[in-house]
This record gives C-alpha cells, structure tokens and sequence, in this order.
C-alpha cells in the first residue's frame, strides 16, 4: 500500500475533484456541501481523503457525533468516494479511517455504499444475474460487520429505491410510465397543473406541505429550520431544485364552465329536427352526456374551493454530477384528484434527462411489497414510472473498540425512542 497518504482536511475544491470521474462511485451524501448540512445540526464534518504520487484517488465525507464520556461514533454515508473494484485502495482506506477513529475516541464508523447487490424481480426477490455479493465478502474480511438487512425505512439511509434511467429521450421515458401514470398526466394537464421554480422565500410554503403529509403518514422527519439551511447551502453549489405544482381554481372554473357551454349547445345542436339520426350522431350524444356529468361533478367539488391560485404539491430535489434525486415531498390531498404529485414527478423526470443524468432515484420504498399497508402506497407510486427496483448491499460498521461499542448497541434502541417520542411530541405541540 505505499505511495498511499491520508489527509484530515481537504479544501472544498480538492474533496470534491473525483466528482464525474469514470469508475468512481460519487453520491451527494458524500459530498462538501452535504458535510456543510450536517455539521449545522449534531455531527461534525471532516472531509478526509487519500492521495496516491499526489493526487487524490478517494474521499471519505466523515461525521462524527459525540456520545457519553468522550466516546463518539462516526458515519460516512453512502461510503468513501472511490472505486470500489481497487481493493488495495479499500484495504487501505479501512484502515487510515479506523485509525481516525480511534484518535478521535470514536468506537465504531459506518458505512452504506450505494452498491447493488443484486437483481431483483418485482417482489424484492434476488433473480440470476450480476451481483456484488464478493465485495461483501471483500468488507467482511477487512474486519467490517454486517448489519442485518433491513427491508423497511429502518436503517440510516433507504436499503431500497427504484431508479429511472435518465440518459435518454424523455419520450423514450415517458414511455415506460404504466396506463395509470400516463392517465393521471393527462388528467393533471387537463386540470391545468402548472410546475414553477421556487426559491428561499418559499420554504416556508415548503414546509407547509411537509408537515401535512407528515402528519397524515405519521412520521416526522425535520424541522423546518433544516429545510432552510439544506436549500441555501446547497442551492450555492448548484444541487438544490425546489419545484411547486400551482393549481389556478378561477381559470379552471372558467375553462370548464366554457366546456360546458359548448357541449350542452353542441347536445343541442344533434337534437335538433335537422340533424341526421343514425347511430352516430347517437353515440356523439352519449359520449357528451358522459363528458357534461364529469364536467358538472367537478364544478360542484371546485366551487367550495378557494378561487385562488392554490398550492398542492411541493418538491425538494439533488442535482449532483450525472444524478438526481427527488429527496423531499409534499403534498395537500385535499387536491389528491388533480393528480398535481404525478405532473411533479414527471417534472423531475424531464430535469434529469434534459441535463443527460445517468439516472433519477425516486430516493427510497420497501424492500418486502405488500407487507406494511401504510407503505404500500408509496412504493406503488415509485413502481408506476418504470425505474429499476434497487437493493443496495446494506450498512456495515467498522467496531474499534468492542467493549464499548457492545453497551451502546445495547443502549442506541432505548435512547432512539425516547428521541422519537420527544421530537412527536414537539411536534405535535408545535402544530396545535
């Protein structure tokens, strides 16, 4: 492993100089400005990295976060930023971080590459084909752990996604969405769902979203606080797209109202003594009366509305080299049937590939189909658009000192829901 040297403190332009490198594994969450997000809460960043005859060949985004009496663990997420077939490299990055470490009283460090594992069919079952069960193996060997695989959102990041390949047509894309997709747009375009650009003044509108759909999903994820600080510090690198889907109620009333009046005058018209009678202008007379029902029953859900240009759904993606990822999402259900969540996503769709990304990754579902209702319907939604059912090979912990390390894995579910009971909590007062 000579010629290899670690560093503790690359600058900004050095950590990130392997972003777009062919065959380096690059991930936002390993990114300088990602460590800028994180160091702003509860971790501490340190943007270390290994040069080889000078020049940087890995980076490693370490967080640290301190614990009782000194001690701390670290997280590097989504695992160094290398390439992953130089076993050398790996070996030796394995042990410049585990001597880190132990400067820094860390009792373990934890990574989660963002590797595949292998194929899977459409139940999350692995089918024949390539894997990278040997790099298991490989981190085995060097000492790290396997943690037991989660097939839910319990783990630091999602074990699962679904990732649309990008790096084509958005016609070609498009394609590939299922019958509902497709419908749904069209409904959506039809409703005029229109998606504009937001900025920092918007956030709190953001947030607004958020909480609604954390309150209905039951579950929490940050305050509002942090989605500010995420969209300003990455909105300065160029990775943050904020993205609304506007709904104007008047316009809509009077498109439909114009509707209306055109086919009851049509209606009208093939009803009256001159018009032929035959079997054709029958059927245009029922397809009409089938368009003026839809049309009268949406005119009676809209005219309680708001007659306002309404808010109904919101997103917060990364942009970070040849990938994107719809990270945040929010949405008002009180607009469900405008499909306005459909119209976003397939915005974001059309980002990815007009930027020729490699991929959008839909940043998370369940890795066992039909076993929690709740998710359900969050991993039917990612399937519709024609991604690649993912499973990534898992999170592994490098312990360095044992002892210690086995009293906090004892403790961490204990203090993990007493945190969880509090933040609910807050929340819910925060709310009232």
């Amino acid at each position: 492993m000579s010629g290899f040297v670690f560093e503790e403190n690359l600058s900004r332009e050095e950590f990130g100089s392997l972003r777009g490198k062919e065959g380096v594994k690059t991930h936002f969450l390993g990114s300088y400005a990602w460590g800028e997000v994180s160091g702003s809460g509860n971790w501490t960043p340190y943007y270390t990295g290994v040069r080889k005859d000078g020049e940087i060949v890995a980076t490693a985004l370490i967080l640290q976060k301190k614990l009782i009496a000194g001690y701390s663990y670290c997280y590097i997420p989504r695992g160094f930023t290398m390439d992953w077939s130089d076993t050398e490299l790996l070996r030796y990055m394995t042990s410049a971080v585990r001597d880190f470490c132990r400067r820094h009283k860390a009792i373990f460090f934890k990574i989660d590459p963002d590797i595949r594992y292998h194929i899977i069919d459409e139940n999350g079952m692995p089918v024949a084909g390539e894997n990278n069960e040997s790099l298991v193996q490989e981190l085995k060997k060097e000492g790290y752990d396997h943690l037991p695989l989660t097939y839910f959102f319990d783990s630091e990041q999602p074990r699962f996604t679904f990732r649309i390949r990008t790096d084509r047509d958005i016609k070609d894309i498009r394609a590939g969405y299922d019958k509902i997709v497709k419908r749904r747009l069209r409904q959506a375009a039809s409703d005029g769902v229109e998606i504009v650009e937001g900025t920092r003044e918007d956030i709190g509108e953001f947030v607004r979203l958020m909480t609604m759909t954390e309150q209905r999903q039951g579950f929490f994820s940050h305050y509002s606080d942090y989605y500010q600080r995420f969209y300003d510090i990455l909105s300065k690198e160029d990775m943050a797209g904020l993205y609304f889907a506007r709904i104007d109620i008047p316009a809509l009333v009077s498109r439909l109202e114009t509707e209306q009046e055109e086919l009851e005058h049509e209606k009208g018209s093939l009803q009256s003594a001159e018009a032929p009678k035959n079997k054709k202008t029958e059927g245009r007379i029922r397809s009409i009366d089938e368009r003026l029902g839809a049309v009268s029953r949406q005119l009676e859900t809209l005219k309680d509305r708001p007659q306002e240009v309404v808010t109904a759904s919101a997103q917060l993606l990364v942009i970070y080299g040849d990938k994107v990822w719809t990270l945040y999402a929010g949405n008002d259900m009180e607009y469900g049937k405008f499909y306005s969540n459909y119209a976003m996503f397939d915005h974001c769709v059309e980002i990815a590939s007009s930027i020729g990304a490699q991929f959008l990754d839909a940043f998370g579902t369940v890795g066992k189909p039909g076993v929690d209702s709740q998710l359900d319907g969050l991993h039917e939604f990612k399937k519709r658009w024609g991604g690649e059912y993912t499973e990534f090979i898992g999170e592994f912990n490098y312990v360095t000192n044992r002892p210690v390390y086995f009293a906090y894995s004892k403790l961490i579910p204990i203090r993990r829901a007493i945190v969880n009971r509090k933040l609910r909590k807050e929340v819910a007062a925060d709310n009232k």
